[in-house]
């Protein structure tokens, strides 16, 4: 309204939250001054303006290459920069030509007044390119993961510490990238090789007889046995799968609207490359995502005749496979086949199964009517607002094989995460036992350090050797070389409580085991006294691990291991 003049007194600090809304109708203004210019145009399209991004403060600008257009483009930056006193910084921006004569870009440079780049470039925190990125586009990824792993002290942590870090740390840095791009195999496994070596190792690299479980099996979730490391090829597929998701339900997004406007949605997209490389990546999930998902037919215009499920018998190309091979079009839509008459869809000559299922097929459309509303496309894995959850994907897909017989016995206790770590482990028979050092050709000799008449197996130090056996008919629990690989079996005798007796085996496993490094790395002899006084000390330290209520259940285990059979042990007392 026509007035006097405002006068400004006060400006928005940083922080305020009007702030950000405030930038928003400015950097709009700058929206409509490049859009609606008639010397901007798409590269590709006289007919339609230039393209804009815009997030924050960061201004992607796409128009053709022309002298007039740049000129036009410098002049109107100038003047929105005058209007509303947002400088822009031209030592900060950059000029990237493609498929533009050097001649004619250094003098697009000249008038701007900035610098010339190559592709890739980094557009908020993502490689961008006009060709298909190769392994050293993704190197900042693969650096952010080295100077995490620089800085941490990988000494001084044991492996479910180091397990923790992989779990929090390594395994999310990509995440950003993987929901937006297919990692190259290549940089998927950098990754891996540095999140191996520094679980099993703490150092740069590892070789095979530092990896005591292999990797599959560490990737696999605790409930089926593995350490729930990520599998990050897995998990790029299911991120990239709500890209997928949004381009065929979401209507609003700017993905799906770029999909609508240059091709037509997405079933109209074309299979080569044509449509840039990374549609080409997207399309070769196309067919798991459609295994995915469930379509109640409208229209039928985005739902695939033969691949998607829409009809009760499944996809058509598993339901009536020879029919298929006589398919004109084999990525053809619902409303395509139906609107026409049927035979039409299919090459004159039919075999005679194809002729067979073509009778049921009509059977079955006969049933069938076109609407005039949407699609619409459902999932088992979406949330209330119909947003996919790559989460629930990853754990269907993962979790394939059942669960372990072990899970809870080793997980879930009130044991700590070393001795949990080690009790997964035990029961996998993979501590470096001298047998299985042997068979790494690490040593010489697989005898028992403490009786020396045996192989030292997992079986034999746990339950088999004379100072195991010993140990376990002191406090009464009845176990043997057999049940070392199936510890959750054992019951507990009348004198231990049958409360957290998981947690009560463990102990115990874990200190006949760190009895044993006593002897061999520190040359101490065998001795009960020292092996009872080390589980009488974890007792009354995980006591504080158990609920108040349960705190009597340490204090009875403290109890048992107050008083030891032998103050030694040799090879004359078996």
């Amino acid at each position: 309204m026509p007035g006097r003049w405002i006068s400004c007194r006060k400006g928005l600090r940083q922080g305020d939250p009007l702030s950000p809304y405030l930038f928003i109708l400015v950097a709009d203004l700058l929206q409509q001054l490049l859009s609606t210019d008639t010397l901007l145009r798409h590269p590709l399209a006289s007919d339609r303006p230039c393209t804009i991004l815009q997030y924050a403060d960061d201004t992607l600008i796409v128009a053709r290459a022309d002298v007039q257009a740049v000129e036009r483009l410098k002049e109107l930056l100038t003047s929105f920069s005058k209007a509303t006193g947002l400088n822009i910084n031209y030592n900060k921006s950059m000029l990237v030509p493609m498929h533009v004569p050097q001649d004619v870009a250094t003098q697009f440079v000249g008038v701007l007044g900035c610098a010339q780049g190559d592709f890739p470039q980094t557009y908020l925190g993502l490689p961008l390119s006009n060709e298909k990125l190769n392994l050293s586009a993704f190197a900042p990824i693969i650096a952010r993961a080295d100077r995490y792993l620089s800085g941490w002290w990988s000494s001084l942590l044991n492996h479910s510490g180091r397990l923790v870090l992989v779990n929090s740390v390594l395994d999310s840095l990509p995440v950003y990238a993987m929901g937006a791009l297919q990692l190259p195999q290549g940089v998927v496994d950098a990754l891996d090789a540095r999140r191996r070596a520094f679980l099993w190792a703490g150092e740069e690299s590892v070789s095979g007889a530092q990896c005591l479980v292999s990797w599959t099996k560490a990737c696999l979730p605790k409930e089926n046995g593995g350490l729930g490391v990520r599998d990050l090829s897995l998990q790029n597929t299911c991120l990239l799968m709500k890209l997928l998701h949004r381009a065929h339900t979401a209507t609003d997004s700017a993905w799906s609207r770029w999909l609508e406007t240059e091709f037509g949605g997405p079933l109209e997209a074309p299979e080569s490359t044509s449509a840039g490389t990374h549609w080409a990546s997207l399309r070769q999930l196309l067919p798991d995502y459609r295994l995915l998902t469930t379509v109640e037919v409208g229209d039928g215009r985005s739902t695939t005749f033969w691949h998607d499920c829409w009809l009760a018998a499944g996809p058509l190309v598993d339901a009536m496979p020879a029919l298929y091979t006589h398919a004109r079009r084999p990525e053809a839509s619902v409303h395509h086949v139906l609107v026409s008459d049927l035979r039409l869809a299919f090459v004159p000559r039919l075999s005679s199964v194809a002729t067979e299922e073509l009778t049921q097929l009509t059977a079955v459309l006969a049933e069938i009517n076109l609407t005039n509303a949407q699609d619409v496309r459902r999932c088992p894995w979406e949330d209330k607002a119909h947003r996919l959850s790559s989460s629930m994907i990853y754990k269907s897909i993962i979790a394939v094989g059942g669960s372990c017989d072990y899970y809870k016995f080793i997980w879930e206790n009130r044991a700590p995460p070393k001795v949990k770590f080690f009790g997964w482990l035990l029961v996998q028979d993979r501590i470096q036992t001298r047998e299985n050092l042997l068979k790494k050709n690490c040593i010489d000799s697989d005898l028992c350090e403490l009786c020396g008449a045996q192989v030292e197996s997992t079986a034999h130090l746990i339950a088999g050797c004379a100072f195991a056996v010993g140990f376990w008919h002191w406090i009464g629990v009845q176990i043997d070389e057999e049940d070392v690989a199936a510890l959750w079996r054992v019951q507990p005798p009348s004198t231990i409580p049958a409360a957290h007796f998981n947690a009560f085996l463990l102990l115990c496993c874990w200190r006949l085991w760190k009895h044993r490094h006593d002897v061999v790395f520190r040359s101490l002899p065998p001795c009960y006294t020292r092996l009872f006084a080390g589980c009488r000390e974890d007792a009354e330290l995980w006591a504080c691990r158990l609920p108040p209520s349960d705190r009597h259940v340490a204090h009875a285990w403290a109890l048992l291991f107050s008083s030891p059979p032998h103050a030694n042990f040799s090879i004359n007392d078996m």
